[in-house]
């Protein structure tokens, strides 16, 4: 199904920290070996560029988000069974004000980590959704909370994929055949004293015990996904 998931920018800076742990391996052991040679090391003027990092507002919240706004949870539903959530903003996190309308979108898959990526299909245990909701709970400096966001539906019913593969027990969400994808969901305005929301993905998962075998176990699994908000200033 293509089109769904949102290339991720954390490729690039995981080279680049790799590169520059190399760089300091290397450096770390040229002076640890510079006295058992019995030579000293050489003195010389390096000039070192620190780049100015970006100004953000300073976090008061827990929020798992980056400065673009995407996360990617995963949890264990299963031996080698791993639900993926990938959900992303379509403004950066630092701009989801206390008086702004506060889109997200999320996509919701489950690996069979028992077998290679490239396994045909049917050696993979199919796991259906069959109801999703998503509950957002704020926090505040007064401590009252309220629901600005409330999500409760049955999957088959919401989801994008016009052909979507579907049984009694829901949509299919096993990778690389499955999957449930919800664009824009949208999250009003919230109290001016708002500096955080926390949204509960609660999911009904239906997961085949042994692949082929059509022995099912079912259980409720939920993901919170925490959100700094912050006041336009």
């Amino acid at each position: 199904m293509p089109g769904w998931f949102t290339p991720s920018p954390r490729l690039s800076r995981s080279v680049l920290a790799g590169g520059l742990s190399l760089l300091a391996l290397g450096l770390t052991g040229c002076s640890a070996l510079a006295p058992l040679m019995g030579t000293q090391p050489i003195q010389q003027n390096v000039a070192v560029i620190t780049p100015t990092p970006t100004p953000t507002p300073e976090l008061v919240f827990d929020s798992v988000f980056t400065d673009m706004g995407s996360v990617h949870p995963t949890l264990m539903i299963g031996p080698e069974l791993e639900l993926e959530l990938d959900m992303w903003t379509e403004q950066k996190t630092h701009e989801w004000y206390t008086d702004s309308d506060k889109l997200f979108s999320f996509v919701i898959s489950v690996y069979d980590r028992s077998v290679d990526a490239d396994a045909p299909f049917e050696s993979k245990r199919h796991v259906y959704m069959s109801n999703i909701s998503v509950m957002a709970t704020t926090s505040t400096t007064s401590g009252s909370t309220v629901s600005p966001f409330v999500l409760n539906a049955d999957p088959l019913l919401v989801t994008l994929d016009p052909e979507a593969l579907r049984s009694d027990k829901g949509l299919l969400i096993t990778s690389p055949k499955g999957g449930f994808q919800l664009e824009s969901n949208e999250i009003g305005e919230v109290s001016d004293d708002t500096y955080g929301v926390t949204l509960d993905f609660a999911m009904t998962i239906s997961s085949e015990t042994t692949a082929g075998t059509g022995t099912y176990g079912t259980q409720v699994v939920h993901v919170p996904v925490p959100v700094a908000i912050f006041p336009r200033t």
